[in-house]
């Protein structure tokens, strides 16, 4: 986003260019944008937008920072620890509200517990068809009273646990989804939001695809629709069969993250957020803006990209790598208009707002995010440690997946200390 959208003025050529894109995210964001507005001294501006508060952050002149320990407070997985201790994909964790730390390991089909310091507790579920059993346990949630949902397919499902690791009941979503959804979540109240990409082949030419969210009820019954969001072109390079479907590099793709009682929606090429207060119905409560920086890019960039997607497979057999790797790296294949605005976007625990920057092949390859409060406001920039997956982000802490240099799997959690200002 440039400094003039910052500001609150879209040229007219912006509005229209951005109009298709920003129909599907909200409305709003094109009346919002287009309708000018003055420009403030403060790095962070909120205007009021026909109910709706738009919050305009200009990160060039904000510094604060927050620390998150390079060390872990808590390490959880080895390979020598015996078999509560052997992790084997690992698809979610949390923190319950007494310090201890739950997570779902898909590779034993089971829900473990672990005390404050990461000691094994107890397991729950195991691989089978009844009741609090898996077919293939994936991604678990939180909510109020430590209730514990997870996620099970096929079909998609949930088992709902109880933070004594009782099994409670299961939650199918109607109409049946036979395999996982794109983006799940739950909110407090049991309702989950999930979103599916329709399946299509994937052909020579590059086309825009979109995601539908929807909400279903606590009780599985599908609610309501969210909206379709664009998210990304997809092709292949050649018509061999057998090709790989691909995006263009440096591709924008829709961001969807929902926790407590709101929902995020947004998309990768633009500096902006929408977010909605899930309550008895769905309301645009605010957007969310910040400045992100030249997003040129020049063949530099696209050079270095290439030699980062096939150096992992130096030693990969002459077939496979015409096959897999030839198609990653080929001319043939297209090339975004610009840098993504931002990576990912999600919700804190304790209700803050995190973006994590997009990183540029040609610069530093660490985690930073940017923090907002839960009204959308600045509130710190943290560099993460190199970990393989954030699950969750509290007010004091930062829980991960990470793996050791033998490609053991570990569930970390880093302590998060701010916001420090460094001004």
């Amino acid at each position: 986003m440039s400094a003039r959208i910052a500001s609150g003025g879209w040229s007219a050529e912006r509005c229209r260019a951005a109009a298709a894109v920003a129909r599907m995210l909200a409305p709003a964001v094109i009346v919002a944008a287009c309708a000018g507005g003055e420009t403030g001294a403060s790095p962070v501006i909120d205007r009021d937008s026909a109910g709706i508060a738009i919050v305009e952050n200009d990160l060039t002149r904000l510094s604060t920072m927050c620390t998150v320990e390079s060390e872990p407070a808590v390490s959880i997985g080895s390979d020598d620890g015996g078999a509560d201790y052997e992790l084997h994909r690992v698809f979610g964790a949390s923190r319950l509200s007494d310090g201890r730390i739950v997570l779902v390991n898909q590779g034993s089909q089971q829900l473990r517990f672990y005390d404050q310091a990461g000691q094994f507790l107890m397991s729950a579920g195991r691989a089978g068809q009844g009741p609090g059993e898996f077919s293939d346990a994936f991604y678990l949630w939180v909510l109020p009273g430590d209730t514990v949902w997870v996620g099970d397919y096929r079909p998609w499902q949930f088992l709902v646990f109880s933070p004594d690791g009782e099994w409670v009941r299961t939650v199918r979503p109607t109409p049946l989804y036979p395999n996982s959804p794109n983006t799940i979540n739950v909110l407090d109240d049991g309702r989950a939001v999930l979103a599916e990409r329709p399946f299509q082949p994937y052909g020579p030419r590059f086309e825009l695809r979109e995601i539908t969210v929807v909400i279903h009820g606590g009780d599985g019954v599908l609610l309501d629709t969210v909206g379709t969001f664009p998210d990304g072109r997809w092709g292949t390079v050649g018509d061999a069969p057998g090709s790989p479907g691909l995006y263009p590099l440096f591709e924008s793709f829709a961001r969807i993250d929902a926790a407590g009682s709101r929902l995020l929606t947004g998309h990768m090429s633009e500096a902006s957020l929408n977010v909605f207060a899930a309550d008895d119905t769905l309301r645009l409560e605010r957007i969310v803006r910040w400045t992100a920086g030249s997003r040129d890019i020049s063949q530099d960039d696209v050079d270095a990209e290439r030699v980062r997607l096939a150096e992992p497979y130096e030693d990969l057999d002459p077939a496979r790598r015409a096959m897999f790797v030839e198609p990653l790296i080929s001319e043939d294949r297209p090339v975004a208009d610009r840098f993504p605005a931002y990576a990912s976007a999600m919700l804190g625990r304790d209700g803050r707002i995190w973006i994590r920057e997009y990183a540029r092949p040609r610069g530093p390859q660490t985690q930073r995010w940017v923090a907002f409060d839960a009204d959308g406001h600045f509130q710190c920039l943290a560099t993460l440690p190199e970990v393989d997956q954030v699950y969750e982000i509290g007010s004091d802490y930062m829980l991960a997946l990470d793996r050791d240099d033998l490609g053991v799997e570990r569930v970390v959690l880093h302590s998060l200390a701010g916001p420090i200002n460094r001004d």
